[in-house]
């Protein structure tokens, strides 16, 4: 049974430009908000703006029929606050912005106000809109808080918890986290629906199966398919006849795949070591062939990598794999494009037709290489499949000898509830990170009593009690606070699992618990050291892997994928090696503790050969990104040239300046613009017989609305800056325009910033962005806050993130410098 935490904890809507109903109907229930009843009380007065930009805004454009003497649609906004514990109220600024944004207020009959206006009150109420939803995020005023733990921080920590790599995509596993701007940790935003309750019991007893010795040991077993087991059955008679059953192998051609008829039968749940030995055949100066091992019932890939072994030297690969008791079809696939693989398929054709010598080949078979013997296309050869487990470390496992730790031999009458009760204190303390108070445990006692009345041996009915602990607040949530007093710091028990989560995405280990258990963990030194231990242990790579794809929006690359027609040379493996370099570049940012300014800009970047051919760029081999230096003519460098960001600003057609600019804004100088008006049209196409244009001048003629110049002179500069790059993130020096006549256009990169500063290209602008390091030095801070406190920064904590960044550039902003500045700032150890 899962224990609810002491407070609602609502849903919030997913990325924001403007507050929905449903967060407005949740801050009804939640602690003050940043509002002008709210501050005058507290003494830091109204809203800046509120008299000199909106109230004559109000008084010229609105308060006759929404003021004292009328007050149309129940709305009167001469007296109109920001008050964020009234959904009415908040409802009333929500429409007045929308009305005003799309043109419907003031009514045609009035006179019309200026474009720059209604843009500057738009934008007013958008940040209070998003003042109050971050607000709402924060935890201060309430005693105590609980953020929900997201499905991968739950996986890690049941790893280090019992050792079970628990596989939380699965259809068994836990459903998908939603985000909040990108971030998936965002307390608020992952709620406890019943069908999470149900697939969390579900996962605490399929954990707690596989963790504890309460079945019979299982047998270690390989379980080998050779190609006559997955292909050619059959046949085997007739080719030991010809004497060449040795030498029969198998061949997957281009965007091919064996058989998936065949499954593989797992009779015990836990880690398999898969091994595939094969050749590929790589075409000279083409692609390496490409293995995937895909479970197909289950949409589950095990297995993905490039091959480069020529046909006589086969080499063996092998992978790590949690698999689930039960049967599963099984794909070996080609995933290098190649024709549909319907038109012919590398299965079984009914015909004695396997892959060995050149001798024994079919005529097609012999088209796969030359007269020499070379290989024409990228092609596997598999030899055999190897599924080798369960991996048992020990038995009994590891984690019941933990749990149960007085041994296998204690004497029946010893097996009690006083035995039991430490069980569960010892296993609770580490599970919920903290002491474990008086009478806690009581409540989860209660179900090992009950099964052991009915019959169950004291092992299973222990596992009862494990089960629940599992399902409980203090396990699925991190809590914060205390019920009976309030404390506006974090306790040494609190701040280890806060530092923990922020680094590892994962459970304190035993030091830092210790140093909790010490009281000296909040120690600015301590803090310090427990920093630079913690980046530098293995667990650090899923800080370094989770928060670059939840800060740059990653999780949206391939959300629309490119049309196969216009860029037939983007698939699944450039996608990922897209996706490998932005993630790759910040590790190595952090592994070397480079500056931020290498975010915006740097002479190398992190590359495979899929990638780095791609780009243009030689002397690249292997399927690992790896650090590649940097000439101009690559024109590379920084973020904001990786195919990754370009394409996840883009469509699956064309380029998006005006996309690429909101990236930037958000992303990287951390203020996004106000939401468009309702009913925007699309760009022009040129008329028949017209000559091409490119999407830049498009906008132009889009922006010559004084409606939009307002808003987009602050994003259209920062995007058409990289329109020499297209859709899938490729240089060029012309727009490829499919409408229109005459020779496709030259592009024009060149722009200027808000404040008149001028560039000629993406090149100059990064430059100019950084001469502002100051400024997305605060931007990153903020992301960083927010990834960490798992909550949207507000107004009352950008002094202290100003402080933060400031005290970081003394080293010239180096990512563990800004950490360590961050992690001892007042900011992450308070509430």
């Amino acid at each position: 049974m899962i224990s609810s935490p002491s407070r609602p904890i609502f849903p919030f809507p997913l990325p924001l430009p403007v507050l929905g109903m449903a967060a407005l109907l949740a801050a009804g229930s939640c602690p003050s908000l940043w509002s002008a009843e709210s501050t005058a009380a507290a003494g830091t007065g109204t809203p800046a703006g509120l008299d000199d930009v909106v109230r004559p805004f109000f008084q010229q454009h609105c308060n006759a029929c929404h003021g004292e003497k009328k007050q149309k649609a129940d709305l009167r906004t001469d007296t109109l606050l920001i008050n964020a514990r009234s959904p009415k109220t908040m409802g009333h600024w929500e429409e007045i912005m929308n009305r005003i944004n799309s043109g419907d207020m003031p009514p045609d009959d009035e006179p019309r106000p200026a474009p720059a206006e209604v843009a500057k009150v738009a934008e007013w109420i958008v940040g209070q809109l998003r003042e109050a939803e971050a607000q709402n995020q924060a935890s201060g005023a309430e005693r105590v808080s609980f953020r929900k733990l997201s499905r991968r921080e739950y996986a890690n920590s049941v790893r280090d918890l019992l050792g079970v790599n628990f596989d939380v995509k699965g259809p068994s596993g836990l459903p998908e986290d939603p985000d909040w701007h990108g971030f998936e940790r965002i307390g608020p935003v992952l709620t406890l629906s019943p069908a999470h309750v149900e697939k969390h019991l579900a996962a605490a007893e399929a954990v707690l199966d596989e963790a504890l010795s309460l079945r019979p040991e299982p047998k270690r077993d390989v379980i080998r398919w050779m190609p006559f087991d997955m292909r050619w059955k059959g046949f085997a008679k007739e080719y030991e006849a010809r004497g060449i059953a040795d030498q029969v192998r198998i061949e997957i051609v281009p965007n091919n795949y064996t058989t998936d008829t065949w499954p593989l039968e797992v009779k015990t749940t836990g880690d398999y070591l898969l091994r595939v030995k094969l050749s590929g055949l790589r075409p000279e100066g083409g692609r390496a062939p490409r293995l995937k091992v895909y479970m197909s019932s289950v949409d589950k890939t095990l297995l993905e990598q490039d091959v480069d072994a020529p046909e006589n030297s086969p080499i063996t690969v092998e992978a790590r794999v949690h698999l689930i008791a039960g049967k599963y079809p099984i794909r070996l696939i080609n995933s290098v494009p190649g024709p549909n693989p319907e038109a012919r398929r590398s299965r079984h054709s009914g015909t004695a037709n396997a892959f060995t010598t050149t001798k024994s080949r079919v005529p097609w078979q012999m088209k796969l290489t030359d007269d020499d013997y070379k290989p024409i296309q990228p092609t596997l050869i598999i030899d055999s499949v190897e599924w080798d487990g369960p991996i048992v470390e020990s038995w009994p496992t590891p984690a019941h000898q933990r749990a149960f730790f007085r041994g296998s031999d204690v004497p029946e009458q010893d097996k009690d509830i006083p035995y039991a009760r430490e069980i569960l204190a010892r296993f609770a303390e580490k599970a919920w990170r903290r002491p474990v108070q008086p009478g806690e445990i009581d409540r989860f006692l209660k179900p090992v009593e009950k099964a052991q009345q009915l019959g169950e041996g004291f092992e299973s009915a222990v596992r009862g009690g494990l089960v629940a602990i599992l399902c409980s607040k203090s396990f699925l949530y991190l809590e914060e606070g205390n019920a009976s007093h309030g404390s506006p710091r974090l306790t040494d028990w609190e701040l280890a699992s806060r530092l923990s989560y922020f680094l590892w995405s994962s459970m304190p280990d035993d030091r830092l618990l210790n140093q909790a258990r010490s009281g000296k963990l909040h120690e600015p030194e301590v803090l310090r050291a427990e920093v630079r231990r913690m980046l530098a242990d293995p667990k650090a790579a899923e800080f370094s892997d989770s928060f670059p794809r939840q800060w740059l929006l990653l999780r949206k690359v391939g959300m629309f994928p490119p049309d196969k027609v216009l860029y037939p040379e983007y698939d699944e493996n450039l996608e990922q090696s897209m996706v490998a370099e932005t993630v790759g570049f910040f590790g190595e940012v952090l592994k070397k503790n480079d500056s931020l300014r290498a975010f915006l800009d740097s002479d190398w970047t992190m590359l495979n050969e899929r990638l780095a051919a791609h780009y243009g760029i030689p002397g690249v081999r292997g399927d690992k990104v790896q650090r590649v230096s940097l000439k101009p003519e690559d024109h590379r460098g920084g973020l904001l040239t990786q195919g990754a960001i370009l394409s996840l600003s883009s469509d699956g057609t064309r380029h998006r300046p005006v996309h690429r600019g909101v990236w930037v804004l958000e992303s990287i100088i951390g203020k996004p613009p106000p939401p468009p008006p309702a009913n925007v049209p699309a760009l022009t196409t040129p008329a028949a017989g017209e000559k091409k244009v490119t999407v830049r001048e498009k906008l132009e003629q889009h922006r010559a609305d004084p409606n939009c110049t307002a808003c987009h002179n602050k994003i259209d500069p920062l995007g058409v800056a990289f329109d020499n790059y297209d859709a899938i993130g490729r240089w060029r020096t012309v727009e490829t325009v499919r409408d229109g006549t005459g020779a496709d256009p030259q592009l024009d990169p060149s722009g200027a910033l808000p404040d008149g500063r001028a560039f000629k290209n993406g090149a100059e602008l990064k430059q100019l962005l950084l001469s502002d390091a100051d400024k997305f030095a605060l931007a990153f801070t903020e992301k960083l806050a927010t990834y960490a406190l798992r909550r949207g920064m507000t107004f009352s904590d950008r002094e202290e993130l100003k402080q933060i960044s400031d005290q970081a550039q003394s080293s010239d902003y180096k990512i563990q410098s800004l950490i360590e500045a961050f992690v001892t700032s007042p900011l992450f150890q308070k509430r």
